[in-house]
């Protein structure tokens, strides 16, 4: 996850939107472990990252979703 955002800098990119982090849970780590590094590697490099929800459209020149829907309160 922390790779993923050097990458996304490294590219100059405008919004990192990591995917294939909740698809399936086959790894030995928690289902959410990988979005929440991710999310606390961008947030040291303010680096906007979007979450939409699985099977969300997200128009790529509209709002960033941004919610944390995976956490349950």
């Amino acid at each position: 996850p922390e790779e993923t955002v050097q990458a996304h800098l490294d590219l100059k990119g405008n919004v990192l939107m990591p995917i294939h982090w909740g698809a399936f849970n086959l790894a030995f780590h928690g289902w959410t472990e990988s979005i929440e590094r991710a999310k606390k590697a961008a947030a040291s490099q303010n680096v906007t990252v979007a979450t939409p929800r699985i099977g969300e459209s997200y128009v790529i020149k509209g709002q960033v979703p941004q919610a944390e829907w995976w956490v349950k309160e």
